[in-house]
């Protein structure tokens, strides 16, 4: 699987809530088989992943909120020491963003520019090793 650096946020946060339907449905889908196979080998990568295929936002081969989510991605590589190309299992990379990101004041600097920022800070739960906690 691809995920962009900062998808590893979203889907630790994600509720139910999406752009759209057809994203809504492409989520849902990514999360329920990042919970049933938690070692699912993730490769990290820059530009369009697994997740943006039904996306709203994407003009072609291209975000038209590339500049937003480069630095989202920039800002989870940096927090968390990794790097574009790298692959490990979802489980691993999932609990580093969390513990280096989202349980950290680094979340609000390297999410606070999202318009998704607000729902996922007053989200308690998260889907770390293929459950919810």
């Amino acid at each position: 699987m691809k995920l962009r650096p900062h998808h590893l946020l979203c889907v630790q946060k994600y509720t139910g809530s999406g752009y759209d339907d057809a994203f809504t449905a492409g989520m849902d889908a990514l999360v329920r088989r990042l919970t049933a196979c938690p070692d699912t080998a993730v490769t990290l990568v820059e530009g369009r992943d697994d997740l943006c295929a039904a996306c709203p936002h994407m003009a072609g081969s291209r975000c038209d909120s590339e500049e937003k989510v480069n630095r989202l991605d920039r800002g989870v590589l940096e927090a968390c020491s990794f790097s574009a190309g790298e692959t490990r299992s979802w489980s691993t990379l999932a609990r580093t963003a969390r513990e280096q990101v989202l349980e950290k004041e680094t979340f609000i600097k390297v999410c606070g520019c999202c318009e998704w920022f607000g729902l996922c800070r007053d989200t308690r739960k998260g889907w770390i090793y293929g459950k919810e906690d």
